[in-house]
């Protein structure tokens, strides 16, 4: 039996102060979520108990199918959302294959500052972008988010609740679907036949 090939792709997971970024890493990597967290004082407390101060970081493997020799290793870093630890976005995004850009639709108050957030990160990458819209059931208010941010059309928008295991399934397929979309594997099967579990 011949041996799978292994693709590894490392996808940074960022976005503003109590996004979510901790919940999507921790609702569906497939290893223990290595964290960083403290706990928050004066005003952001009031927001949560408990924020990143470094980075999250987890891991999503994808099985190859029956007739498939490919095998699929996401590692997933999420850093700290507060503008004084911003510098460890700088450290992470180095060589990153996906951005995966998380803001809450609950807190317009943090659009204008997550739009500043996007385009600094997005400014020397050259990466394929997928908008995580968090506690958001709604497609059209997801893309209009996502617009405001100033992603692009072509720029997937995606609601969730990245509390539930599933919904944070939903952006991990898009994520691969953006990496099948930039990369070599375009001829694996891995989304549209439930490769991801």
């Amino acid at each position: 039996m011949a041996t799978p090939t292994e693709h590894t792709f490392k996808i940074l997971v960022t976005g503003p102060f109590a996004a979510g970024k901790t919940s999507l890493i921790q609702a569906i990597s497939q290893s223990p979520v290595v964290t960083t967290e403290v706990a928050t004082s004066g005003e952001e407390a009031i927001i949560k108990a408990n924020t990143t101060v470094a980075m999250d970081f987890g891991t999503f493997a994808l099985n190859p199918l029956d007739d498939s020799d490919e095998l699929v290793h996401l590692l997933m870093f999420g850093t700290p959302g507060q503008e004084r630890f911003r510098f460890m976005t700088d450290i992470l995004k180095a060589d990153v294959d996906v951005v995966t850009f998380v803001v809450d639709a609950r807190a317009p108050a943090s659009f204008q500052e997550a739009r500043g957030m996007l385009a600094l990160v997005m400014s020397d990458l050259r990466v394929p972008l997928v908008i995580a819209v968090n506690r958001c059931d709604d497609r059209d208010q997801a893309r209009l988010v996502a617009e405001y941010l100033g992603a692009g059309a072509d720029v997937p928008a995606i609601p969730c609740q990245l509390i539930d295991p599933e919904s944070g399934r939903e952006v991990v397929a898009e994520v691969l679907v953006a990496l099948l979309q930039s990369t070599d594997l375009n001829h694996v099967d891995l989304v549209t036949q439930g490769g991801v579990k």
